[in-house]
Formats: structure tokens, sequence, C-alpha cells
């Protein structure tokens, strides 16, 4: 876990007990402070304090436990109990506690968060290192002024809980920058999971986390899928195909994938004939002499053919729809979830491509017949389809086929 409080005394303490270490014991410290998950870890506050009597507060509380281990609920002293094992408990406390009140919340309590009045005070600076426990301020966004107080926050402690009284989420971009190079933690007061989507991918590196209500046992799982999504790695492994042959097979309707993103150098998607693989097909990022680029587009193919999506499973390139996702991959092997904005069908002359893998596996794909469509050759370069030779070696992808409506399926399958 990862020190939230600045260790620089800790780290005077250690200098100093290796110059003159101690001959007995040392007064006992406070508890060390820790964050609420490792850095890059997404996580979720659960707010129960109004709905702790509530008649399925057990099963909410369980399913809390076991989708969002390592999250934090937002809880009154009174109900500390209930409290399952695995979860951080959170104090939101307003005001100047008094000794006796922060002796009480040291004990009880995970994470103390206070107001930013209180954090920005003569107090706080006398007492932090007495705290404790891991220590954030509470800002809510109304205006521009407290906009800057939030901001302001993410360089005096390292964990900021931020509400915003509207919509827009500029602010909140505002705050995650300023956040992100000071090492400050933030978590966004969010109305449900809809948002809390929104939320982890704002600046691309989202928020650290947030905070929601306690509904129902169907808002906690939802909360639990996006926690999921937003911390999703993607990656396909690649593999050389060597081209066997290409050939002319007359006219078809050719679909054209415009992203919602602007795709890399060195980024594509992979498509094929058939469930057992495919072929990494470059985008239009490349210049050609005769037209402008189009970075958000890949000249896919004909309409039957599959193209890999997030989550290992495809969609036939007719299925495909604005606002659906698919799997965009990088020469290296990484890759990223990419929005389709539209699918551009067309009529175009075709060309079949058949390459192998090392163990025999062939792959093939049909593209329209077009010297400015391009797959990518081993060394990641793009290669027009028109000048494609058999034993020329170019990036693609196996896999054991069968597939139903997309999905993965282990069943006998025969596709020629």
């Amino acid at each position: 876990m990862t020190d939230v409080i600045d260790d620089k005394p800790k780290a005077a303490a250690n200098k100093q007990r290796v110059q003159t270490p101690p001959k007995k014991a040392a007064a006992p410290e406070p508890a060390p402070v820790q964050a609420p998950l490792p850095l890059g870890k997404k996580y979720t506050w659960h707010d129960f304090r109004k709905a702790v009597s509530g008649p399925n507060t057990a099963e909410i509380f369980e399913a809390v436990q076991r989708l969002h281990a390592g999250g934090g609920v937002v809880i009154d002293e009174e109900h500390l109990a209930l409290v399952p094992a695995g979860l951080q408990k959170i104090k939101l406390f307003s005001g100047v506690p008094s000794q006796e009140k922060l002796e009480r919340i040291r004990k009880d309590y995970d994470v103390l968060v206070l107001d930013a009045d209180v954090v920005a005070s003569n107090w706080f600076v006398e007492n932090e290192s007495k705290i404790g426990i891991t220590v954030g301020a509470a800002v809510d966004v109304v205006d521009p002024r407290s906009l800057e107080q939030a901001v302001e926050m993410t360089r005096q402690v390292k964990l900021l809980l931020v509400t915003f009284k509207d919509t827009t989420k500029i602010p909140l971009e505002i705050v995650l920058a300023d956040a992100q190079n000071h090492g400050c933690q933030t978590v966004m007061g969010v109305q449900d999971s809809v948002e809390a989507n929104v939320v982890f991918g704002v600046l691309e590196i989202g928020a650290d986390g947030v905070l929601v209500d306690v509904d129902d046992l169907t808002a906690v799982h939802r909360l639990h899928e996006v926690l999921i999504a937003a911390q999703r790695t993607h990656g396909q492994q690649l593999q050389k195909l060597t081209v066997i042959e290409t050939r002319h097979v007359g006219m078809g309707d050719r679909a054209c994938l415009d992203f919602t993103s602007y795709m890399g150098l060195d980024e594509g998607v992979l498509l094929g004939c058939f469930s057992g693989g495919g072929i990494l097909a470059t985008s239009e990022t490349h210049p050609l002499p005769y037209m402008p680029t189009r970075p958000f587009r890949v000249n896919a193919g004909a309409l039957q053919m599959y193209v890999l999506a997030p989550d290992n499973r495809t969609w036939y390139l007719s299925d495909l729809r604005a606002g659906m996702e698919v799997l965009a991959v990088r020469t290296d092997g990484t890759a990223r979830p990419v929005t389709v904005g539209r699918v551009k069908i067309e009529r175009r002359p075709m060309l079949q491509i058949i390459a192998e893998a090392p163990d025999g596996t062939r792959i093939t794909t049909i593209m329209q017949e077009d010297w400015h469509v391009r797959v990518f050759g081993t060394d990641s370069k793009p290669r027009n389809i028109t000048e494609l030779s058999p034993g020329d070696e170019v990036f693609g992808f196996t896999q054991e086929p069968g597939r139903h409506v997309g999905v993965k399926v282990d069943e006998l399958i025969i596709e020629q």
C-alpha cells in the first residue's frame, strides 16, 4: 500500500535512528497512513448513511464486500459493526473534530475526510501528523472559487473527495490534471453507474474512485460492471503469417469502419473470413498520393467477415452499427476498445488473401481490391494488398474456431 501523507518526517526519523540507535523502545507511533487502493487502481465508495436501516441492508453489504473488495463504506459510528471485513470505513466529518472525537475516529475508521476549509486551517497544520489514518479534503464545486479551492486541495492532501453542481465534466478535467501532477487521488460523488462510467474515463486517466449512495442490489452490481470495465486491460497476441496466394473474387459489398478515435500509425483491426483468426488491417492514417488521410478509418472488407471486439468476441461487419465497439490492435499486441461512428458500405471489386500460420492454420480475408487498401507487414509497416506476393509476411492471429452470435463456443464447426 502507498503512504498518502508526506513521509519526510519518517525519513528523518529513520536517518536519526541509523546515526544514533535508541537504547530503549521508542514511543508507539500512530498507525501507518495508507492510500485507499494502490495508485492506478479504480475503487468505489458506497454511502450507507441513509440506507443502513433498509430491509435488505445485510444483502447489500454482502454484495459490496464480494464485488467491491478494497473499496470503502461511508457510515456513521452507531452502524460500524455492520461493515464486513475487507471494506474500508470512511468518516466524512464537518467542522473541526475535538481531540476526543479525533481519537475515536482514528480508532474506528480507515479514512477521514474533512472540509477543505479545515484542511486549509492552522488546526490541520498542527494536527496532520497526529491523525494517523488516511486523511482527505472534501470540496463541493459550485462556482469558479470552489473550483480553485478543489485544485488547491490537490496540493495539500493526497486524497480529494469532490462533487460538482453542474453536469459538465470540464471542472473535473481541471481537477484531475492538477491531482495527477501532485500525486493526489480523486474520488468524485456520482449519481449512478452511468455517471461513474463517464467519470472513470475523463482525461483518459479518470477519477481514482467514485462515491455513490446505496440504492439497491441492482445498483451495486451495475457499479461493479463499470468498475471492471474501467480497469480492464486489452491485448492480442499477434503471429507472423505467410502469404500463400491472392486472387480476384469479383464484386462484393465492402464495409469501411469509421471510428470516433484517432488511429495510430501502427494500429488497425483484425479481420478474417473464418472464426479461426484474421489479418491485421491498416487504418488510413498513413498518407496516400491521391486522397487525404482518414485517420479514423479502416477499409475493412467484405460484409461477411469477422472483426475482433473486446472480451474475445467477434462481430460480422454487417452487424456493426454506430455506437458499438471493436478492438483496435497495435503491431506490438497492445489493444484498446474503439467506438464505431459509422459503417460505410459500397460495392467494390474484391481480393482474397490466404495466409498461413507457423502451425499450418490458414487464414483468409477478402478486402477491396485496390492499391490504397493495406495490411501490416511483420516490420510494422503497411503493405498494399495488391502488391502482396507468396512468401510475404503479415501480422495476424489464430485461435480455436467456433463462434455463436460472436461468442466463443466449443463445438464441432467446419468453415470452408
